[in-house]
């Protein structure tokens, strides 16, 4: 029979199926905290802000000159994301401080984060070891600073700030996404008692006949269940025997 949503409606809802919904919710929480903390590996990051600038003498040009700058952090940012960076800072990572990554692997941890109207930017990396999240960073930044004096001619490259070992890891966010699952499960315990509530063709109660379908009510018959036991059985053919005799 059809159901009209209401505030009333989704009470009974509650009451009828809260068992369905707490579980639905603590298969939610359950599932998420064992993603979380014995699946899903930590990640921590590091970075390390990189300044290049050209020295302008003529205070006339200076302004456009840090315009420029900040124009080719594009072009800086393409190149650290590129083998012509990250191969040399590999080899380096292995030679000096014995950490093999692939190049495909840097190519995924690295990022470059730009501010708007900035000479700074940043090399971001994000790494299972926070040590070597660090020195990958650092890494990274030193060969970006001996391959762009080779391919742009640009010599006055800073390392503002070096990246250090990160004490917490960034992902993942254990509270957020326990919440988030804690949040799934109720939301497929309603649904599964709403779809359960919705589908139901049962009559329920004597009043959506009369009422609703406009039946008339001649009277209730009772139905009485009688049941036959093995028990039963013997004690009427005990009986039968004794008449006989």
């Amino acid at each position: 029979m059809d159901q009209a949503v209401n505030f009333d409606f989704l009470l009974r809802l509650l009451r009828k199926y809260w068992r369905a919904i707490v579980g639905f919710t603590l298969a939610g929480v359950i599932i998420a905290a064992g993603v979380v903390f014995l699946i899903v590996t930590p990640k921590y990051e590091s970075d390390v802000q990189i300044l290049v600038n050209r020295k302008n003498t003529n205070a006339a040009t200076e302004y456009a000159g840090q315009q420029a700058d900040v124009q080719m952090i594009t072009t800086y940012k393409d190149l650290i994301t590129n083998q012509v960076v990250l191969s040399p800072a590999r080899k380096q990572l292995k030679k000096n401080y014995h950490i093999k990554r692939s190049l495909a692997t840097l190519k995924r941890e690295v990022n470059v984060v730009t501010t708007a109207n900035s000479q700074v930017f940043s090399i971001s990396v994000r790494d299972t070891d926070a040590l070597a999240s660090a020195i990958i960073a650092n890494q990274v930044a030193r060969s970006f600073k001996r391959q762009v004096k080779k391919i742009i001619r640009v010599n006055n490259v800073t390392l503002v700030a070096p990246a250090e070992m990160p004490k917490h890891p960034v992902a993942p966010k254990k509270a957020l996404d326990v919440m988030i699952g804690l949040l799934a499960g109720v939301l497929l315990g309603l649904l599964y008692a709403l779809l359960r509530t919705l589908t139901d063709r049962r009559v329920h109660e004597l009043t959506f006949l009369t009422d609703d379908l406009g039946l008339t009510n001649l009277g209730m018959v009772s139905h009485q269940r009688h049941t036959t036991t093995n028990q039963a059985v013997a004690e009427d053919g005990l009986r039968r025997s004794a008449k006989r005799v």
